[in-house]
């Protein structure tokens, strides 16, 4: 059986486009709740009708409530999700790991999917997720072939981004664009700060020369990979980009359709997957690509397809050498060096200066463009308005049905005509409000029945067999014979869309938790560690607990789900979250440091007045804030083999990325040698602490980076109980 493919949907050209070329399921936010906040999304009225559509049709809708939600928010996002649970919705994709507690323990009949922003990449960690009530997982883009493998092994419905868009920190764990522009990306306003141009320095010295696009990763498509990904045990083939066009989603669907059902691509679906977007491509993380066969530092932008050449240039008037066809309303860049330019075609001129609205492969023609394009740039073609009319022709008339097989049956005069039709999963009997009459010229035998059953015509579904029991010489009308096929067939539409009835439940137990305190200093050197009566925590200082990283399945610290006792970094931000860790078995819970003083009052608040306990919290009062955690290494791709094998010049020397806009960020490698980015400034909240000890909280953690032995004493004297 072949996995799902599942498309991405921004739009209503989008959700049409995805229809037309046979996506399995599409997925969409709503107004809230969804991590593109910059989106076009529908209503709850308008998912309501698309629901309805798509399951006649026999496509799948999965909404997203993919952002972490704090406390005055998750009883919101619980009626949002009760509501798409009565419409039918089949599955939501969600981050927040106490939406996903709240909605399992009320709504346990509800398809809960962890979204990649929960960066689940091991067999652990999917094992904790089954604990909450999840079914499917959307892995992280990180995994690598042989990682997806062992997850599908579990058991779970495993979900794979097979195109587009990547982000080079891993999903939930990027707090650049939070930290630097107050847009946090886990609320879906990410500002991509990854694309974004930078210098790298070495002790202060500048490595590059002129600003470039050191984070910027090129596009992920493993459209000619998805054979190794079924292999695999994959489920769901997931197509990145709910802000892109209905012809991107047109274009990637086609792809990865016909790689699925081992058809050839040719030319024409390569280019289209180039011209509607690409920043260039890449297999990514899944075949272990590192540098530039992962990264694009030239540019962060739509590369589109090269069509030719600039050969001369007089004002605006721009001669073209042509390698590819040019219409009338595309999109072209002019691209040389570190110039690049866009313009629209409005008007295009053959070699004798007439106006043509097609400029053919080899010929020259010329346009009206920007004044600073130069002789010998690159024409790239960025929108292809002839594309753009196939895609929506196919929209208009491109019918999409559902098999459907039937059995007739009347067993004589004066007996009625019944009519079974079924889809394979519901079926549906109906009869005729009349009896049969005895044949006086043309009896209805099953070639005149199965004319008139077989008109389905414009309708949702056609029929692949009809069975027929026809006693002879029995006739009815074929007003009758066509009421009857529209009658089966709206009784089976509405049996496909029958809505769920199920009671809601009420879960508020919880068992004791430890009311101990905890400091926790999180350190890198051995230097750093000293005699406080606090828990120091490392990855490889001797002597600490062990913190675990992002991957790590046992630890005393973990930085996800596994096996332990403490747990950090898990975006947690309200009540529900907090019991959905305790009842994993985890002791202490890391608060995310996106909440505020407010927020985490409220959280605490909340647990306690439901639980009547209190909340075995850490929150964090002292850091560099790590803004990104990945597996690519500007360092080691500007100065070394580009391969991350360990160079250590980041402990070596001190790191830095400078943005054009000021922004300075410190670059370290972990104990496995993915790239951390520490913001330069430190976040200081040890105001808080007086305030959060009277709510109750008695867990503290404190992360030092580069900080010198004095400041981490200061720090931590103010901290013992």
């Amino acid at each position: 059986m072949n996995p799902e493919i599942l498309a991405p949907v921004g739009s209503v050209e989008a959700l049409q486009a995805a229809f037309a070329a046979g996506a399995d399921a599409v997925y969409f936010g709503l107004p809230q709740f969804g991590a593109r906040a910059f989106a076009n999304r529908f209503t709850l009225e308008q998912t309501k009708e698309i629901i309805e559509q798509a399951h006649t049709y026999g496509m799948k809708i999965y909404i997203t409530m993919n952002t972490i939600l704090y406390e005055n928010e998750i009883e919101d996002a619980y009626e949002a999700a009760r509501a798409l649970f009565y419409m039918n919705v089949d599955a939501l994709i969600i981050q927040d790991l106490g939406l996903i507690h709240l909605l399992h323990e009320r709504l346990p009949e509800l398809e809960l999917h962890a979204s990649t922003q929960l960066s689940v990449s091991t067999p652990a960690q999917i094992e904790q997720l089954r604990k909450l009530g999840v079914s499917r997982v959307v892995l992280a883009r990180e995994c690598t072939l042989e990682q997806i493998r062992a997850c599908a092994a579990t058991g779970m419905e495993i979900e794979v981004f097979v195109h587009g868009a990547l982000c080079i920190s891993y999903s939930g764990q990027c707090q650049f664009s939070n930290v630097m522009y107050n847009r946090s990306g886990n609320r879906g306003m990410c500002a991509q700060p990854c694309r974004m141009p930078y210098i790298l320095k070495e002790d202060g010295r500048n490595v590059n020369k002129l600003p470039a696009y050191l984070l910027s990763p090129k596009d992920l498509s493993l459209i000619r990979k998805v054979s190794d990904l079924k292999d695999a045990g994959v489920a769901s083939l997931k197509i990145e980009g709910r802000m892109k066009s209905a012809e991107y989603v047109y274009a990637a669907v086609t792809a990865v359709k016909k790689e699925l059902e081992e058809k050839d691509l040719t030319k024409e679906d390569e280019e289209h997957l180039l011209v509607t977007f690409n920043r260039q491509f890449t297999t990514g993380h899944t075949y272990k690509q590192k540098g530039k066969d992962l990264m694009d530092p030239a540019a962060a932008n739509h590369h589109g397809l090269t069509i030719g050449k600039v050969v001369a240039v007089k004002g605006k008037r721009i001669t073209i050498q042509l390698d590819h066809d040019l219409s009338q309303n595309d999109g072209i860049r002019f691209e040389k060096g570190r110039v690049s330019e866009g313009c629209h075609v409005n008007y295009m001129y053959d070699a004798r200066n007439r106006l043509i609205s097609l400029g053919k492969a080899g010929e020259v023609v010329s346009v009206d463009g920007p004044y600073n394009v130069q002789i010998g740039s690159v024409v790239k073609k960025t929108v292809d308005s002839k594309y753009r009319k196939e895609v929506s022709d196919h929209i208009k008339n491109d019918r999409r049905y559902v098999d459907i097989t039937g059995k007739a049956v009347c067993r004589g005069v004066k007996e009625p005509l019944y009519l079974s039709v079924s889809d394979g999963k519901h079926e549906v009997v109906v009869k005729t409000p009349i009896v049969a009459e005895q044949a006086q010229k043309q009896a209805t035998d099953p070639d005149v029945l199965g004319k008139q059953l077989n008109k389905t015509g414009s309708s949702w579904a056609r029929f692949t067999h009809i069975d027929y029991d026809l006693a002879p010489d029995i006739y009815f009308p074929i007003k009758v014979m066509n009421d009857l096929r529209k009658e089966a067939l709206e009784a089976l539409r509405r049996e496909r869309l029958s809505f769920r009835v199920f009671p809601e439940k009420s879960y508020t137990y919880m068992p004791q938790v430890d009311p101990s305190p905890v400091v926790l200093a999180q350190i890198e050197t051995q230097d750093q560690k000293g005699d406080e009566n606090v828990l120091w925590i490392s990855e490889n200082v001797p002597g600490t607990l062990k913190k675990g990283r992002i991957d790590t399945e046992k630890a005393d610290v973990l930085t996800h789900l596994g096996e332990g006792k403490i747990i950090l970094n898990m975006n947690v931000v309200n009540s529900y979250a907090v019991a959905a860790l305790l009842s994993l078995g985890y002791e202490k819970i890391g608060i995310s440091e996106e909440a505020n003083l407010d927020q985490v009052e409220m959280l605490v608040r909340a647990f306690r007045a439901r639980y009547h306990q209190p909340a075995p919290v850490i929150v964090c009062v002292y850091q560099k804030k790590r803004l990104m955690l990945m597996n690519h290494c500007p360092v080691n791709t500007l100065l070394k083999d580009e391969k991350r094998s360990g160079c250590r010049l980041c402990h070596e020397h001190v790191y830095e990325l400078e943005g054009t806009d000021g922004t300075s960020v410190l670059c370290l490698g972990d104990s496995a040698c993915r790239m951390r980015l520490f913001d330069s400034k430190t976040s200081d909240r040890l105001e808080w602490v007086r305030i959060l000890k009277k709510t109750g909280i008695n867990g503290f953690l404190c992360v030092f980076v580069n900080e010198k032995k004095e400041e981490i004493d200061r720090v931590l004297k103010a901290l013992c109980f």
